[in-house]
This record gives C-alpha cells, structure tokens and sequence, in this order.
C-alpha cells in the first residue's frame, strides 16, 4: 500500500480565491506527477505566443498589468503557477520543514521542465518565454532542454545563477543563507507568528517600500494579492526552493543560446541589481538591453505599458512569428 507521504500533494481547490488575479482553470501532471495549474489566455490571437515564468515566491500579481496589455495586442498568453505556489502541487506532501521534499523537487532545472510540460498541455509548439526575478533562471532551464522550441527569451530583473550572492549589493546573503535556512526548517514554527501578520496592504507595502523589496511606482493595490498569496504559502518549501535557486547556474548556458533575447534591469533592484542584467547582456551575443534605472525588483508591476511596448518591438524586429507563415 503506498504511503500518503509518496503520492503527489495538491492545495485544496479554493486556496488561490482571495488572490488570484487570473483563475488557472487548466492542470496538467508534470512527470514526477506534480500537478501544474495554468491558465491560457488569448488561445486564438495571432501573435507569437507568450509563456509567463514566475518568480520565487511570486503569485501572478507581477503580470496583473502586463499580461492584458500583451493579451490585447493580440499575443496567446500562458500563465502556470509554480510547483508549491498557488493552485500548484507538489511531488509530495511536504511535511513539518519541507522534510519529505529534496532539493531536486524544487530545482529550477525541475521547474524548467514544469514549463515545457504546460506548453505540451496547451498544445503550443514554440513560444517567447517571459521570466522574472527566478523565473530567469527557469526559463534558461527550460531553454536548455527544448531550445528548438523557444522563439525568444524576455529576461526581467533577473540573473543566471546564485542570486543570494547579490542580494542587497553584498555576499553576507550568501554567507549566512545556510544558517536561516537550516532555522527555517529545522523550527518552522518561529516563522509563523510573523507569517500571520501579513495581510494590510498599506503596512505590507510601506515595509516591502522601507526594504526596498517594492520599486517607487508600486502602489499597496497591486502588491496586496501578492502578500496574501505570501501569507499562506509554506516557508520551508520556499526556503528549499531558495536553496535550489542559490545551487543554480546557467552560465555554461549563455554562450549558446541563439534565439533572440530581451533583458531588462531595474535600475534600483536591491535583490538582482542591474549589473546582474548587464551579465547576461555581455554573455548571450545579440541580446539587447534595457535599463529602467529608478524601478526595482517589483519591475513587471512597476512599468508594464513600457515593458509591453519593448516587448512588440522586439518580436517584430527579431523574432520569426510562427503565426506569420
């Protein structure tokens, strides 16, 4: 008889109702049978279609403004949510610390191939994939094992490989990483006083504003879905994921990617600063840069018509629409 441990855990059906932003009506099982729920947006428009890479801890709060205007200038739009977060499962139900997951399980070469999963579900053949924050690493992953699938990448306020080592401009992230994370899981509980205090969506914000975590143009409306995504979200499983994106690396990567790549910085990003940007742009030949130098980390919510408008240009310009033969 197979213990309950083993089989695949889901979130209860109603998790996502006070903050999802677009409702993931569709599921698919990933190979080590996770459940990814995602929704298509847009399934007939006749633009290159778009998958959407999320961040580390994000819910799609972060494309509440961009993914309607892309929707509406005329591009199929595919929005999952990832393994641990929103309506998404996991391989295992995750236990007290995330004790019953590895770091495997929440890999980004893992969450990569969640990715290619989705686009195999709804039926898309090649797509630009958007990333930010984590989900440039993702992406890069998903990238590395179907890039004749891949038409472009979108990079936004993200970087290839160890993030915790740029964290605030400094390694001391890095150094003491091990130690939070080995208090997160091993006595979970100190968390969840903090944890349940989040909610407010002006105190939320003023703290996200006073960290630096929220760029300037944020307002607590558009970060509020997101701090109740964060409220009840499993710390530990986002404390193994952090571990998974800190033991990342992409850099053997670069060198040979070949679809056309779009990378934008945020000028005043604490957690990926610009220069985490400006990397890719000199590693991956042919890409482009573009620096919006006041935003921050919170960019896809902060700048969303620029971004859509630098998003247009660049396919017509560089990318070879599937749609347009």
């Amino acid at each position: 008889m197979t213990n309950a441990i083993d089989r695949p855990w889901e979130p209860h059906g109603s998790t996502d109702q006070s903050y999802a932003l677009f409702v993931k009506e569709r599921r698919t099982i990933a190979d080590d049978g996770t459940a990814i729920a995602f929704t298509v947006r847009n399934p007939l428009g006749a633009k290159a279609p778009l998958l959407f890479a999320n961040g580390w801890s994000c819910s799609d709060a972060y494309w509440g403004e961009l993914l309607p205007i892309l929707e509406e200038h005329g591009h199929p739009c595919v929005l999952p949510d990832t393994r641990g977060h929103g309506r998404s499962g996991l391989p295992r139900w995750p236990g007290r610390g995330a004790g019953n997951l590895t770091i495997d399980d929440l890999s980004m070469a893992r969450i990569g191939r969640d990715l290619v999963t989705v686009l195999d579900d709804a039926g898309i053949d090649r797509a630009i994939v958007i990333g930010h924050s984590m989900g440039v690493q993702t992406a890069l992953e998903a990238y590395r094992q179907v890039p004749e699938r891949i038409l472009g990448l979108v990079f936004l306020a993200g970087t290839f490989e160890n993030p915790a080592k740029t964290f605030y401009g400094n390694t001391i992230g890095d150094r003491l990483f091990p130690l939070i994370a080995g208090t997160m899981r091993w006595f979970p509980e100190i968390a969840k006083p903090v944890q349940a205090t989040i909610g407010p969506a002006s105190i939320g914000h003023c703290g996200a504003r006073l960290a630096r975590a929220a760029g300037p143009k944020t307002t607590a409306a558009q970060v509020h879905p997101y701090l109740l995504h964060l409220r009840g979200m499993d710390l530990s499983v986002l404390t193994l994921m952090a571990a998974a994106m800190r033991d990342h690396s992409a850099a053997d990567l670069l060198a040979r990617i070949t679809a056309p790549t779009l990378i934008m910085a945020a000028g005043g990003d604490v957690f990926t600063p610009a220069r985490c940007s400006e990397s890719l742009h000199h590693r991956i030949a042919g890409s482009e840069l573009i620096t919006f130098p006041t935003a921050g980390h919170t960019l896809p919510i902060e700048e969303p018509e620029a971004i859509a408008a630098a998003i247009d240009d660049f396919v017509t310009r560089r990318v070879n629409d599937p749609s347009e033969h």
